[in-house]
């Protein structure tokens, strides 16, 4: 969607394919069905099989059952939520919990999806797009912290 938006990707000029000319080219295509069926089917079934055989060879940890009674236990979030967690810290109260929670991370998930229109230079070196890559090692390293103080 952004390279065609931008003009960086320039419609590819086909020859029209006529009744006098359709066999002049030999066909350099394989057929979806069945050929390239099997082969989907077959790829999807070595990462099936290898699943099972990780699930099998290293299954995931269980620790004990929940004990109500105790009181020592302290809840921490898996990884992939430490940086909404370490948020939250930085928003503290019960007023701003939406604003840690959605709003900020949702920003930051705008600003990297806008980089590309806000830089639309015709370098493709990180160098030569001072803004662009500013803005993103910007949102990169504010998640990267964020989950190093989670820990």
């Amino acid at each position: 969607m952004y390279a065609p938006a931008t003009g960086q990707a320039k419609p590819v000029e086909e020859e029209v394919i006529t009744e006098e000319n359709v066999y002049e080219r030999p066909d350099e295509t394989i057929a979806f069905f069945p050929k390239q069926v099997l082969y989907d089917l077959f790829v999807s079934t070595l990462i099936l099989l290898a699943c099972c055989v990780l699930s099998y060879v290293a299954p995931a940890p269980l620790s004990e059952p929940a004990d109500p009674a105790t009181t020592t236990y302290i809840p921490r979030p898996e990884w992939f939520f430490f940086f909404y967690e370490q948020m939250l810290m930085f928003f503290p109260g019960y007023a701003l919990i939406g604003f840690g929670a959605v709003v900020v991370p949702t920003i930051f998930v705008i600003l990297l999806f806008a980089v590309p229109w806000m830089d639309r230079g015709p370098n493709y070196s990180p160098l030569q797009r001072p803004f662009a890559t500013v803005i993103g090692l910007l949102v990169v390293v504010t998640v990267v912290l964020n989950m190093l103080l989670a820990l």
